[in-house]
């Protein structure tokens, strides 16, 4: 009898388990769809400002731009860091034209203020980035990063369906 019980009380964590897992999927999953919901070109913020600083990234680090304009002084940002021909020539003083999205999971906004991404940018009358490039860059990342939100999800369901199955038939 006691040999059943600790038998039974293993099964019962690793269902648990199975289903902390699942849950925990599911929540990545829906982080997932709602951060890369990304706006119209026509819903962008347009922002025209003058660049107060500029921080070129690079292996690993961001590249961004503190701009000042009627909406105060924010960060805009490229999206994964990404250093486009022609941002190294913005120059802090510098009048730029921005379309630009709000970091919507932005989990130091308390701290660092709101924050944006640059979908497009022009500095002294010259492209330096389209709509249509970043949309191009962030789909293909989005659509990479939602084939690994489906493994890891499959692969919580297959536990779970496992853990389920070790309940209804014991090991002897």
């Amino acid at each position: 009898m006691m040999k059943y019980t600790a038998s039974r009380n293993k099964k019962i964590k690793l269902r648990s388990a199975a289903w902390y897992i699942f849950i925990l999927a599911i929540a990545a999953k829906l982080i997932f769809i709602y951060g890369s919901q990304h706006p119209a070109k026509h819903d962008l913020l347009t922002v025209n400002g003058l660049v107060k600083e500029v921080r070129i990234g690079g292996h690993g680090k961001s590249t961004s731009l503190r701009i000042e304009s009627d909406r105060g002084i924010h960060r805009y940002s490229s999206y994964f860091g990404k250093v486009w021909p022609g941002m190294e020539s913005i120059e802090p003083g510098d009048i730029v034209q921005i379309l630009a999205e709000r970091k919507r999971l932005n989990r130091d906004e308390i701290i660092s203020g709101k924050e944006f991404y640059i979908w497009e940018i022009v500095h002294n009358n010259q492209v330096i980035l389209t709509y249509d490039t970043v949309w191009a860059q962030v789909s293909q990342k989005d659509a990479a990063i939602n084939r690994y939100a489906n493994f890891i999800l499959a692969a919580s369901i297959v536990f779970l369906a496992i853990a389920y199955a070790c309940m209804k038939w014991p090991v002897k």
